[in-house]
């Protein structure tokens, strides 16, 4: 697997430490009688149901093999959670963790806030991605951003120059103010925007929030609330800067498997139950990889693996939530987390501290999972 353009914040990892800490994984067992199995149409209710692997067409053994590569202790895995046809087959969590427990999203947060885009337009909210995105941000009104749209803003291929004081800055600081929203705003066109010019900046992801906060009118964590996490049975906080806006680039609170809920959602083509909540148009768009991109691997804020069938949300640490519709399979990872501060306002004070993996790879988390798919 290449190397992802992931978060880097400086002050998070030196507040990590502890990377050589080793953790004791404890699966949680709690398998439902069978009675109708599980299918296409099946869906958490309040709590998810959890079947064996055998119920699904999948092999026990393949799953074992991925849960106990990731918790390797240098892993520094906190969950995982791998759901097929809408309930749990296989879950675990390190030692002092369990389903209950916070994880944190760190860029997977770009994922929900492109779910959010798609809402806003099949809400009227918004025209259209191609429209202008001075339209919905102010401050560029007149200046010499009137070329960049916000699909190009989705698309990370905006032309702008990285800002002043570096593109990971924006968590650590967001400018003398604490206007993260501000100081995504105030960078100088580089190169035209949508030519060959793909370049992965978390400032870039922040402008959706003053996309959204216009186009609604309401504070992202509101209409996140309201339209998307509400609508699945996800409880999430959604960090915000000293301003109150959203840190749409990254910083969504919430369990490993409310995050698999937000990956069935798009394994299911944006359907919950009877409720299109995002258009299959959507999904399949923001899923899919652009053309004339210099990257072929990322769509609209989603990451995206074309020969292998899967797309996925991809956080700092490998926070990531991985989608194989053609299976009708999710799967969570998150790493480990600790909250620092009393707020989820990003400050001096309050900030995120997770666990990297000494050493990761995808193919040999996933390949297992995959291969134990029976049928």
């Amino acid at each position: 697997m290449r190397q992802l353009f992931l978060l880097f914040i400086t002050t998070t990892l030196a507040s990590c430490g502890g990377s050589d800490s080793s953790s004791v994984a404890v699966d949680i067992v709690a398998p439902s009688e069978p009675t109708n199995l599980p299918d296409t149409s099946t869906y958490p209710g309040v709590s998810w149901d959890t079947y064996e692997p055998a119920d699904v067409n999948m092999s026990e053994t393949g799953l074992k093999q991925a849960l106990d590569y990731a918790f390797k202790s240098t892993r520094n895995t906190q969950g995982v959670v791998i759901v097929r046809h809408g309930v749990i087959v296989a879950e675990r969590y390190t030692n002092g963790a369990s389903e209950n427990s916070l994880a944190t999203s760190w860029s997977t947060g770009k994922s929900f806030a492109s779910a959010l885009i798609g809402i806003a337009i099949d809400q009227g909210y918004i025209d259209s991605i191609d429209v202008p995105a001075e339209n919905y941000l102010a401050p560029w009104v007149n200046t010499d951003k009137e070329a960049i749209s916000v699909r190009a803003i989705l698309e990370m291929r905006t032309g702008l120059a990285e800002a002043t004081d570096g593109d990971a800055n924006i968590y650590t600081s967001g400018g003398d103010t604490g206007d993260q929203l501000a100081y995504a705003l105030n960078r100088a066109p580089e190169t035209t925007p949508r030519t060959d010019n793909w370049a992965y900046q978390n400032t870039d992801s922040m402008l959706l929030a003053g996309i959204l906060e216009a186009a609604t009118g309401q504070n992202v964590l509101d209409y996140a609330d309201m339209q998307l996490f509400s609508r699945i049975g996800i409880n999430a906080e959604w960090w915000t800067d000293e301003l109150g806006h959203a840190m749409t680039y990254c910083c969504i609170d919430t369990t490993s498997r409310d995050f698999a809920r937000f990956g069935l959602l798009y394994a299911r083509d944006g359907r919950w139950l009877d409720d299109q909540i995002v258009s299959p148009n959507w999904v399949t768009e923001s899923t899919t990889v652009p053309e004339g991109t210099s990257n072929p691997y990322y769509g609209l804020q989603w990451w995206v693996e074309p020969s292998y069938g899967y797309f996925y949300s991809a956080g700092l640490h490998q926070n990531n939530i991985y989608v194989y519709p053609q299976y009708d399979l999710v799967i969570v990872r998150n790493s480990i987390y600790e909250r620092v501060g009393t707020d989820t306002i990003r400050s001096e004070n309050n900030y995120h501290s997770t666990l990297p993996p000494l050493d990761w790879s995808d193919a040999d988390f996933l390949t297992p999972i995959i291969e134990s798919i029976t049928n």
